[in-house]
């Protein structure tokens, strides 16, 4: 079974670090809210706008997975994984440039989708500590 990881650090998120220290009794738990509230469907978002669609399937009429809600969101304290479906196991190997795509270069969706979805995800964060103040 083909496996990766991806973490995204927070390198350059300056203003979240520093709420997170002005309210750092409160941290874990609005993080993981935000974090479950939008954070996972965010990230999702993002990397399902990346997978690729091969003009093959298309033409033949099969539905694709970036129509399709490929990806799942398991969350776990100040954190989420995503992972592809049963039925979209297949995604990972554009993903990851291994199997039938062995030829091909990894796509690296998984991981660029992540990227993007850091900025989006941080403001919530951000959000979600301003509502504390206001509280």
């Amino acid at each position: 079974m083909a496996y990766n990881r991806w973490a995204v650090t927070l390198v350059g998120q300056d203003a979240l670090l520093i709420k997170m220290q002005n309210y750092s009794s409160q941290s874990e738990a609005v993080i993981n809210k935000v974090l479950k509230e939008t954070g996972g469907q965010v990230a999702v978002d993002k990397i399902t706008n990346l997978i690729p669609i091969s003009n093959e399937d298309l033409r033949r009429g099969h539905r694709h997975a970036r129509s399709s809600k490929p990806l799942n969101v398991q969350y776990f304290n100040l954190g989420f994984r995503v992972r592809p479906k049963k039925s979209f196991e297949y995604i990972k190997y554009p993903d990851l440039g291994i199997g039938t795509s062995q030829r091909n270069m990894p796509q690296d969706f998984m991981q660029r989708g992540l990227e993007i979805a850091v900025d989006p995800i941080t403001a919530e964060l951000i959000k979600g500590f301003d509502e504390l103040n206001s509280k």
